[in-house]
């Protein structure tokens, strides 16, 4: 694709910043054992045959009860490109996480990529992408190799560009490869998650607001968008959301739903989740409201590619707010590429007003110094989060394996395995992990697992058959 050439040297300096500091911010994550659903993917891959793992991630709907992995989800590339790992990585999580890193890398340099598309300032596109690079908030979904679905972000982000650059085309076949390019990168980010639906609010806001403002009267100036919308109408008809899950029991439009939405929108500039600070969250609700003012003023003053993005960014939060199983800042990784558009275009809108204020070309390097510096506070304050995660989370879970296999190296065939004291995450949903996982560490029988409460180990005892066993982690 053409990209519109102005001061490249910039250009590759911010990429080339954006990049080491992603680096330094997940750089601790490399040492992260595998914890939680990681252990029901690994089952998977080593226990499913090929043909068996292929269909049941392809077309788990034929066999509910019996889905391994895709009956929740239908992320079929995802679940085939952790069984690709698996075969190439087995049991080292190095690997996993490497190719998770290479993915956000990836994403960095589309969000570059669309910055220069939407001819930013120099200024702009380091603001748009160092904002996220760093952006401290969905850090787990780089860090947690079961969050592999992060592979389909780049992909949906360069059907995005793709789009983009087929829309500038008087017509023709180019244009009509660009859009097929388009549609195959959207699907295989949608194949990898549902969530890649993000990209469409975006894609449309840009298109009419931008693309083609000018001839929006004109019937066909809407034809570019029936394929995209065709798109996420098969894909709806096609995912297991519809044939194996019930739509209501996943998604919901609701008050809970906009209380989610406000969750991710004070996100935006604090993105933290710290509960009973008055001051963090008097600031995150401030904050929050200026977010949300953002269409509002690009409105009133004409601009609008700022206005494209801004609402973009709030639409991409749309099918993370929709979502009734739970919320967490790592979700907001996805919407965090629009949001850092958006810092990229304001950042473009405010430099005649900056220069206007402080002319010389010492304002200009001052102003590309002190963006480099603020993004590298915050990418030290993120590689202190993904520290702490590995350190409070997969570590401590990982503390839980060794024990257990420290105390018992084998377990009976048939016996129970009740367990108590189990770290927070993994007791998370009653426990849904703890099976899968156990599973994995003794491949030979069966092992049923119950987990209980500390307080009623008493009354656990004397349930105990003689093949059962009793673990309870710290305390043995």
């Amino acid at each position: 694709m053409q990209l519109p050439r102005f001061d490249d040297r910039w250009a590759a300096l911010a990429l080339i910043a954006a990049l080491a500091l992603s680096l330094v911010v997940y750089w601790p994550g490399l040492t992260s054992p595998f914890h939680g659903d990681d252990y029901r993917y690994l089952l998977a891959s080593r226990d499913m045959s090929g043909g068996a793992f292929l269909r049941d991630a392809f077309y788990p709907w034929a066999d509910t009860a019996g889905s391994e992995i895709a009956a929740d989800h239908w992320r079929p590339l995802s679940w085939t490109w952790f069984r690709v790992q698996y075969v190439v990585f087995g049991e080292d999580p190095l690997g996993y996480h490497l190719t998770s890193l290479a993915a956000h890398l990836a994403g960095v340099w589309v969000v570059w990529l669309l910055a220069r598309r939407l001819s930013f300032h120099p200024l702009g596109v380091a603001a748009a992408t160092l904002a996220f690079a760093v952006h401290p908030a969905g850090f787990e979904s780089v860090t947690w190799i079961a969050a592999l679905s992060l592979v389909g972000f780049p992909l949906a982000l360069g059907g995005l560009l793709a789009f983009m650059a087929a829309a500038e085309l008087p017509g023709g076949r180019k244009r009509c490869l660009y859009h097929a390019l388009a549609l195959f990168l959207i699907t295989a980010g949608l194949l990898n998650r549902e969530t890649a639906v993000a990209v469409f609010p975006a894609l449309g806001c840009w298109y009419l607001l931008v693309g083609r403002r000018a001839s929006l009267r004109e019937r066909r100036a809407y034809f570019p968008l029936v394929p995209y919308v065709a798109l996420v109408a098969v894909y709806a008809l096609a995912s297991t959301w519809f044939f194996t899950v019930r739509s209501d029991q996943k998604l919901s439009a609701d008050v809970g739903a906009l209380e989610n939405g406000w969750f991710y929108v004070q996100q935006a500039l604090v993105p933290t989740t710290m509960e009973g600070n008055s001051l963090v969250t008097g600031t995150q609700q401030a904050l929050g409201v200026a977010v949300l003012c953002i269409p509002l003023v690009a409105l009133a003053a004409r601009r609008r590619v700022l206005l494209a993005l801004s609402l973009g960014f709030l639409g991409a939060i749309v099918p993370y707010a929709m979502f009734n199983v739970g919320r967490g800042p790592r979700y907001f990784y996805f919407p965090g590429a629009f949001l850092a558009l958006v810092a990229g275009s304001a950042v473009t809108e405010l430099v005649p007003v900056l220069a206007g204020a402080a002319k010389g070309r010492m304002a200009a390097v001052a102003a590309r110094v002190g963006l480099v510096a603020i993004a590298s506070v915050v990418g030290v304050v993120g590689n202190r989060r993904v520290a702490n995660y590995v350190e409070t989370v997969p570590e401590v879970q990982q503390r839980w394996v060794n024990d257990l296999k420290r105390i018992y190296p084998e377990l009976p065939d048939g016996g129970t395995l009740y367990v108590t004291n189990v770290p927070f995450r993994m007791g998370l949903l009653n426990g849904f992990v703890l099976q899968p996982t156990v599973d994995y560490l003794y491949p030979e029988g069966t092992h049923p697992v119950k987990m209980f409460y500390r307080v009623n180990l008493e009354d656990v005892r004397p349930w105990l058959e003689p093949d059962d066993r009793l673990f309870v982690f710290g305390e043995q």
